[in-house]
């Protein structure tokens, strides 16, 4: 009677390990699958400036003039348009005009504008550099 429950109780174990083992690397296999999809969605800028040579506004897209060649560019309404440091459509967008952004490439491999800077870069000052000795009372 002895054998007999020490063999049941290793075979329960044995199952109990071998049913384990395949939803462990299924586990393991979905987490990885989900890693590489946010990867994925999580592509990196890729930053933009020229010359804007052309705006089509039925497409949705703006040109810019390269040297070599034009390098065309969506605008989708989630991309963040500013001119002169204020938000801006695609209306206040002049040919000719230094441009500016940041680009990410969609599923079907095209450029999608993030940022659109349209004008030149506005000058900004540079700050003043805190001292340590600026909030702390003189001692003497």
């Amino acid at each position: 009677m002895n054998k007999q429950l020490s063999y049941l109780l290793a075979i329960c174990f044995l199952a109990g390990a071998a049913l384990s083992t395949p939803i462990r690397a299924q586990s393991a296999d979905a987490k990885a699958s989900s890693t590489l999809e946010a990867k994925e969605k999580k592509s990196t800028a890729i930053p933009f400036t020229g010359k804007l040579g052309a705006v089509d506004k039925a497409a949705m897209s703006i040109t810019l003039d390269g040297k070599t060649k034009k390098r065309t560019i969506r605008v989708t309404p989630q991309t963040r348009i500013v001119k002169a440091g204020k938000p801006a459509t695609l209306d206040d967008a002049v040919i000719g005009e230094e441009v500016g952004g940041q680009a990410i490439k969609n599923a079907e491999g095209l450029e999608e504008a993030v940022s659109l800077r349209v004008g030149p870069k506005p000058e900004t000052q540079p700050k003043p550099k805190k001292s340590k000795k600026d909030g702390e009372p003189s001692k003497q």
